[in-house]
């Protein structure tokens, strides 16, 4: 019989016992378990096999003397674990193992649905996960169980196999998989804008070329020169002239008139450029027929561009993934009657947290899309011009 509990810190040799048996690669380390066990984003579950004194598969136990005392013994035979991406509606089966000794008897299955239950519980609606594309196995239990694959990581483990990726949905709904749409890695810390518009503007044109040399030229179109400390923000308005620059239409949308980004820049000198900067910008976008809507606006603007084909760029603040209030460009990749996604390109913290496609509730989207005392608000809607 198997049973399902959280796992503890009593059960870190035998998880460390799981990772040496199953993997020769990309193992977690005794400090690792110990910080999911404890983590608040981490749910980490293990199973147990209940077997009696006299079952064949105990006699090759080493603690066949303990066997003996005891009616029952009990000994953990897998674990699964998800991760859950704080302000989204996501989660990610981030590894699940079983001994060799125990497959065949539906662990991984019941490990993966008690999973999906917590997921579901914590307000989370899907499940994402990657899997060798070799493990021909994994993969049709996952298809089994609901998952459907929509993208690919390439020379994604250590030893360079490719890993598929899939999703499952964790109730039911119309919710369609992810579309394609490009994705690109920021390559400092300040250059969210530039690289959210390349890949919009690479979504409306696949020939458009997502480089660092473009994300730097398209940055210093777009920057306010200064923003809090270090290097300055893109502002929308600049984002839009550089997507003008390239030859696509834009529109800027703004809850509130301009200038906006002033209340993080302390130095009155650099308040006073930042001002400069954005009334110039304006100045431009008047000149070049760029409309820069100040008006209330909600999601219906989303979903109108996006139902026209249009792409969509949106300045959230990322409190709601990591209690840090930044203002971070997004792409928006898509929206379903539930949530909108997004294409985040800053994947510094690696491959444990998901940044393509981050499901976000309808309900929490403006939330989210609300940055600083003042909860401004602004998108940048692109469409391709019109030859």
């Amino acid at each position: 019989m198997i049973s399902l509990r959280a796992a503890t810190t009593s059960d870190f040799a035998a998880l460390q016992h799981i990772e040496k048996t199953c993997f020769t690669t990309d193992r977690l380390s005794k400090s690792r378990f110990k910080f999911y066990v404890e983590a608040q984003h981490a749910e980490l579950v293990v199973a147990e096999r209940i077997l009696a004194a006299n079952d064949e598969a105990s006699q090759g136990n080493d603690n066949q003397d303990a066997n003996l005392q005891s009616p029952l013994q009990q000994q953990i035979v897998g674990y699964g674990l998800l991760l859950l991406r704080r302000g989204t509606q996501l989660t990610r089966l981030y590894s699940i193992a079983v001994l060799p000794e125990a497959r065949g008897l539906g662990v991984a299955e019941q490990l993966i649905n008690s999973l999906g239950e917590r997921a579901l519980s914590r307000g989370k609606r899907f499940m994402r996960l990657e899997v060798a594309e070799w493990n021909t196995g994994a993969i049709a239990l996952y298809k089994k169980l609901g998952f459907s694959q929509f993208g690919m990581y390439t020379d994604y483990y250590d030893d360079h196999t490719d890993a598929l990726r899939m999703q499952k949905v964790l109730f039911k709904s119309k919710t369609a998989k992810p579309s394609v749409y490009p994705w690109y890695q920021q390559t400092t810390d300040f250059t969210c804008g530039p690289s959210a518009l390349m890949m919009a503007l690479c979504a409306l044109d696949s020939r458009f070329e997502m480089t660092q040399e473009k994300e730097l030229s398209l940055w210093r179109t777009a920057t306010t020169i200064f923003m809090m400390s270090g290097h300055g923000g893109c502002h929308p308005v600049g984002l839009a002239l550089a997507a003008a620059n390239e030859g696509y239409r834009a529109r800027v949308v703004i809850n509130q008139d301009v200038p906006l980004f002033i209340d993080g820049v302390r130095n009155v000198e650099k308040k006073a450029i930042v001002e400069k900067v954005e009334s110039q910008f304006m100045a431009q976008a008047h000149e070049k027929g760029i409309p820069v809507d100040i008006v209330d606006w909600h999601t219906d603007v989303i979903d109108n561009t996006l139902k026209a084909g249009g792409t969509v760029l949106c300045l959230i603040s990322t409190y709601a993934f990591d209690k840090k209030k930044i203002p971070h460009w997004v792409a928006v990749t898509g929206a379903d009657t539930h949530c909108y996604y997004l294409h985040d390109p800053d994947a510094s913290e690696g491959q444990v947290v998901e940044y393509q496609h981050i499901p976000v509730a309808r309900e929490d989207f403006l939330r989210l899309a609300s940055y600083g005392t003042r909860k401004i608000r602004t998108l940048v809607l692109l469409q391709k011009e019109i030859v």
